[in-house]
């Protein structure tokens, strides 16, 4: 298991100082932040891809402690004061959902059990009130420019009535972003006033 040590910008997968967005890659309803807790190689890589396709359920108590540890790390980091700031204005999580449809069939979402365990491990409420409108194509094998088109639009909030000033939107998997920004603009849209992206792992 390897920690991500690094600070990177959602806006342009660049070094930036605490995850927080460069001033010129800030956008309307862009991500605001981004932390990623391990490198995606090795058993992590495996294991994830096993939870996420082999429908391996045994292997969650073991991601639940190196969830733990990279956390810690990541609280602890000189960097990550624009983190800290950000989770004590006690945002809500809220786990990148599936459609309904695959989410049935795989009886579970990866995302939504990343969501729970971080909600958990730093106290926080959690929701599901964003949701994945229409089913799109697995983002694997896919490039940039597709990944992009192929979640654009994807999300809507259903939720009714006043929502949170700030939103910790999780996935399992940072790759391009792709995703995430996607989930951030249906937020922001929505009203929200600030997201942060939190991966497992990138």
């Amino acid at each position: 298991m390897r920690l991500r040590g690094d600070w990177m910008c959602p806006r342009c997968n660049r070094a930036a100082v605490g995850g927080r967005v460069h001033l010129g890659c800030q956008q309307r309803y862009g991500l605001d932040g981004l932390v990623s807790l391990l490198s995606y190689k090795g058993m992590v890589r495996l294991g994830v891809q096993e939870l996420k396709y082999e429908l391996v359920r045994d292997i969650e108590r073991e991601f639940l402690r190196i969830l733990a540890v990279g956390m810690k790390e990541k609280l602890k980091d000189r960097q990550g004061k624009e983190w800290k700031r950000f989770l004590k204005k006690r945002p809500v999580v809220v786990g990148v959902p599936l459609h309904w449809r695959r989410e049935n069939w795989r009886g579970f979402n990866q995302a939504e059990m990343v969501g729970r365990w971080v909600g958990e491990g730093l106290g926080l409420e959690r929701a599901r009130w964003l949701e994945r409108k229409r089913a799109t194509r697995p983002q694997v094998g896919l490039k940039g420019v597709s990944r992009g088109e192929n979640v654009r639009w994807a999300f809507r909030v259903k939720r009714l009535g006043e929502l949170p000033r700030r939103v910790l939107l999780v996935d399992d998997v940072w790759t391009t972003g792709a995703t995430m920004r996607a989930g951030s603009q249906a937020l922001k849209r929505a009203g929200v006033r600030e997201v942060w992206g939190l991966s497992l792992a990138r």
